[in-house]
């Protein structure tokens, strides 16, 4: 899925399913995305680095993606490098998964944007580190941040930090989202 269109589908998704957090997510945390065969919520995981892990489990053949996430001011990150960082385990990732961060400037979405496309998680791994690195817009008025899944398997994260990081530290984001006009330009050849 292109990133344009993950940037859109996240941001429809957490308007259209705000109401349907499951029961044992903490404050702040929703589930959301297209995946209509995808279970979130938290587990207690034998051997992970937490007692309890965030877990998403999308059956095979899983259409669209799920993400566990938050939403929140941005004031405190704006204009700075952010780092989002978390322990992610996966078993039997199809398609696949990976940390996402996206800043937003009013009613502009995905200002800055990475959900790790680039260097996806797939197949199955033991618990490893992962993590977004983005510069803020100044002007941007919400972070959103989590882990998602696209295609069947499971994907569990913990140990999520936020943190603001020196300048000198490298950015993994592709930039800002490239938004699509919503009229064709001129239909004749110059």
């Amino acid at each position: 899925m292109k990133a344009t269109a993950l940037v859109a589908a996240i941001g429809v998704g957490v308007l259209a399913t705000a109401l349907a957090k499951p029961a044992n997510l903490p404050d702040g945390w929703l589930q959301t995305g297209p995946a209509k065969t995808c279970e979130g919520g938290v587990l207690p995981v034998s051997g992970a680095p937490s007692p309890k892990v965030f877990s998403l489990d999308c059956k095979p053949g899983s259409d669209g993606f799920s993400t566990l996430m938050q939403q929140i001011g941005a004031a405190d990150y704006a204009g700075k490098r952010v780092r989002l960082t978390a322990q992610v385990s996966g078993n039997q990732v199809a398609s696949w998964g990976g940390l996402w961060m996206r800043a937003d400037s009013g009613q502009r979405v995905g200002t800055a944007f990475d959900n790790m496309n680039d260097r996806p998680l797939r197949g199955s791994f033991a618990w490893q580190p992962a993590q977004v690195v983005l510069d803020i817009p100044a002007d941007a008025t919400t972070l959103s941040f989590g882990f998602l899944l696209t295609g069947g398997g499971q994907l569990q994260a913990t140990a999520f930090n936020l943190e603001v990081v020196p300048a000198g530290t490298p950015v993994t984001g592709q930039g800002p989202i490239q938004v699509l006009p919503t009229r064709p330009n001129s239909m004749t050849p110059p």
